[in-house]
Protein backbone atom coordinates (compact mmCIF):
# COMPACT_ATOMS: atom_id res chain seq x y z
CA UNK A 1 0.00 0.00 0.00
CA UNK A 2 0.98 3.96 -0.24
CA UNK A 3 2.29 5.39 3.04
CA UNK A 4 -0.62 7.65 4.89
CA UNK A 5 0.07 11.35 2.54
CA UNK A 6 2.44 10.06 -0.54
CA UNK A 7 1.08 9.36 -4.18
CA UNK A 8 1.45 6.22 -6.34
CA UNK A 9 0.77 4.38 -9.21
CA UNK A 10 -0.19 0.63 -10.70
CA UNK A 11 -0.08 -0.39 -13.53
CA UNK A 12 -1.51 -4.21 -13.72
CA UNK A 13 -1.32 -6.61 -16.44
CA UNK A 14 -3.41 -9.19 -16.77
CA UNK A 15 -3.74 -12.54 -19.03
CA UNK A 16 -6.89 -11.94 -20.56
CA UNK A 17 -7.03 -15.46 -22.11
CA UNK A 18 -6.12 -18.05 -19.76
CA UNK A 19 -5.98 -21.87 -20.61
CA UNK A 20 -6.02 -23.08 -16.60
CA UNK A 21 -9.33 -23.48 -15.67
CA UNK A 22 -11.04 -23.58 -12.26
CA UNK A 23 -13.56 -25.41 -10.58
CA UNK A 24 -16.91 -24.84 -8.85
CA UNK A 25 -18.21 -28.48 -7.30
CA UNK A 26 -20.61 -29.10 -4.14
CA UNK A 27 -19.33 -29.81 -0.49
CA UNK A 28 -22.19 -31.46 0.28
CA UNK A 29 -25.91 -32.36 -0.27
CA UNK A 30 -27.29 -29.55 1.69
CA UNK A 31 -27.57 -26.32 0.07
CA UNK A 32 -26.65 -24.32 3.02
CA UNK A 33 -22.91 -25.54 2.53
CA UNK A 34 -20.87 -22.88 0.56
CA UNK A 35 -19.06 -24.30 -2.81
CA UNK A 36 -15.60 -25.65 -2.97
CA UNK A 37 -13.98 -23.15 -5.08
CA UNK A 38 -10.93 -24.06 -6.83
CA UNK A 39 -9.52 -20.99 -9.13
CA UNK A 40 -6.42 -23.02 -9.98
CA UNK A 41 -4.69 -19.92 -11.20
CA UNK A 42 -1.68 -20.86 -12.94
CA UNK A 43 -1.67 -24.20 -13.31
CA UNK A 44 -1.05 -23.68 -17.11
CA UNK A 45 2.28 -22.80 -17.95
CA UNK A 46 1.50 -20.89 -20.50
CA UNK A 47 -0.52 -18.69 -18.00
CA UNK A 48 2.76 -18.52 -15.91
CA UNK A 49 4.70 -17.52 -18.66
CA UNK A 50 2.21 -14.66 -19.82
CA UNK A 51 1.67 -13.10 -15.92
CA UNK A 52 5.76 -13.28 -16.20
CA UNK A 53 6.17 -11.53 -18.90
CA UNK A 54 3.53 -9.00 -17.93
CA UNK A 55 5.36 -8.10 -14.97
CA UNK A 56 8.64 -7.68 -17.01
CA UNK A 57 6.99 -5.24 -19.19
CA UNK A 58 5.19 -3.44 -16.69
CA UNK A 59 9.03 -3.17 -14.63
CA UNK A 60 10.13 -2.09 -18.30
CA UNK A 61 7.43 0.67 -18.66
CA UNK A 62 8.15 2.06 -14.77
CA UNK A 63 11.94 2.45 -15.69
CA UNK A 64 11.53 4.44 -18.90
CA UNK A 65 13.36 7.71 -18.11
CA UNK A 66 10.27 9.87 -19.15
CA UNK A 67 8.14 8.05 -16.26
CA UNK A 68 10.93 6.60 -14.07
CA UNK A 69 11.64 10.90 -12.79
CA UNK A 70 8.30 10.92 -11.01
CA UNK A 71 8.71 7.82 -9.58
CA UNK A 72 10.53 7.51 -5.91
CA UNK A 73 10.41 3.96 -5.01
CA UNK A 74 9.44 1.07 -7.07
CA UNK A 75 7.60 -1.58 -4.11
CA UNK A 76 6.10 -4.16 -6.25
CA UNK A 77 7.94 -6.22 -7.45
CA UNK A 78 10.66 -5.37 -5.22
CA UNK A 79 14.31 -5.10 -6.51
CA UNK A 80 14.85 -8.92 -5.04
CA UNK A 81 12.72 -10.35 -8.06
CA UNK A 82 15.47 -10.93 -10.39
CA UNK A 83 15.74 -14.17 -11.39
CA UNK A 84 13.11 -16.58 -13.70
CA UNK A 85 12.03 -18.55 -10.52
CA UNK A 86 11.57 -15.19 -8.46
CA UNK A 87 9.24 -13.93 -11.35
CA UNK A 88 7.53 -16.51 -10.88
CA UNK A 89 7.43 -17.05 -7.67
CA UNK A 90 5.80 -13.22 -7.79
CA UNK A 91 3.49 -14.20 -10.07
CA UNK A 92 2.38 -16.69 -7.85
CA UNK A 93 2.20 -15.15 -4.85
CA UNK A 94 0.42 -12.00 -6.22
CA UNK A 95 -1.25 -12.85 -9.21
CA UNK A 96 -4.50 -12.08 -9.08
CA UNK A 97 -7.97 -12.27 -11.52
CA UNK A 98 -9.75 -8.66 -13.04
CA UNK A 99 -12.59 -9.97 -10.99
CA UNK A 100 -14.13 -11.55 -13.64
CA UNK A 101 -13.73 -14.86 -13.39
CA UNK A 102 -16.14 -16.58 -15.71
CA UNK A 103 -16.52 -20.18 -18.10
CA UNK A 104 -17.32 -22.48 -14.69
CA UNK A 105 -20.53 -23.82 -16.53
CA UNK A 106 -19.29 -24.00 -20.24
CA UNK A 107 -21.25 -24.70 -23.05
CA UNK A 108 -20.50 -27.01 -25.06
CA UNK A 109 -21.38 -30.94 -26.07
CA UNK A 110 -18.03 -32.02 -24.90
CA UNK A 111 -17.14 -34.06 -21.09
CA UNK A 112 -16.36 -30.78 -19.48
CA UNK A 113 -19.43 -28.92 -20.48
CA UNK A 114 -21.93 -28.31 -18.30
CA UNK A 115 -25.10 -26.44 -20.56
CA UNK A 116 -26.24 -27.39 -23.94
CA UNK A 117 -26.38 -24.27 -26.81
CA UNK A 118 -29.85 -23.45 -25.00
CA UNK A 119 -28.42 -23.16 -21.52
CA UNK A 120 -30.00 -25.77 -20.22
CA UNK A 121 -27.77 -27.62 -17.64
CA UNK A 122 -27.00 -31.21 -19.38
CA UNK A 123 -29.24 -33.95 -17.83
CA UNK A 124 -31.49 -31.65 -15.52
CA UNK A 125 -34.82 -30.40 -16.60
CA UNK A 126 -36.11 -26.93 -15.95
CA UNK A 127 -32.94 -24.89 -15.02
CA UNK A 128 -30.63 -23.13 -17.10
CA UNK A 129 -27.48 -21.11 -16.50
CA UNK A 130 -27.82 -17.92 -18.03
CA UNK A 131 -24.86 -15.57 -16.71
CA UNK A 132 -20.60 -15.47 -17.62
CA UNK A 133 -20.28 -18.85 -16.50
CA UNK A 134 -21.88 -20.60 -19.28
CA UNK A 135 -18.94 -18.58 -21.49
CA UNK A 136 -16.97 -21.37 -23.27
CA UNK A 137 -13.79 -19.53 -23.44
CA UNK A 138 -12.96 -15.70 -22.14
CA UNK A 139 -13.52 -12.51 -24.02
CA UNK A 140 -10.19 -10.62 -24.28
CA UNK A 141 -12.26 -7.49 -22.79
CA UNK A 142 -14.71 -6.81 -19.84
CA UNK A 143 -17.62 -9.37 -19.76
CA UNK A 144 -20.25 -7.32 -18.67
CA UNK A 145 -21.94 -6.51 -22.64
CA UNK A 146 -21.24 -10.20 -23.18
CA UNK A 147 -23.08 -11.38 -20.15
CA UNK A 148 -26.07 -9.06 -21.15
CA UNK A 149 -26.27 -10.69 -23.99
CA UNK A 150 -26.17 -14.03 -22.75
CA UNK A 151 -29.28 -13.01 -20.19
CA UNK A 152 -30.71 -11.42 -23.28
CA UNK A 153 -30.42 -14.67 -25.14
CA UNK A 154 -31.78 -16.57 -22.50
CA UNK A 155 -35.05 -14.66 -21.65
CA UNK A 156 -35.67 -14.96 -25.54
CA UNK A 157 -34.95 -18.55 -25.76
CA UNK A 158 -37.24 -18.91 -22.17
CA UNK A 159 -40.06 -16.98 -23.79
CA UNK A 160 -39.87 -18.86 -27.01
CA UNK A 161 -38.62 -16.31 -29.09
CA UNK A 162 -36.00 -18.24 -30.40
Amino acid sequence: SVPKGSSGITLNSYTLRPKSRGSVTLRSPDPRDNPVVDPNFLADPDDLRVSVEGIKISREIFNQPSLRKFIKELRFPDTNVRSQSDYEAYARRYGRTSYHPTCTCKMGNDAMSVVDPQLRVHGLDGIRICDSSAMPSLVGSNTNAATIMIGEHASDLIRGNR
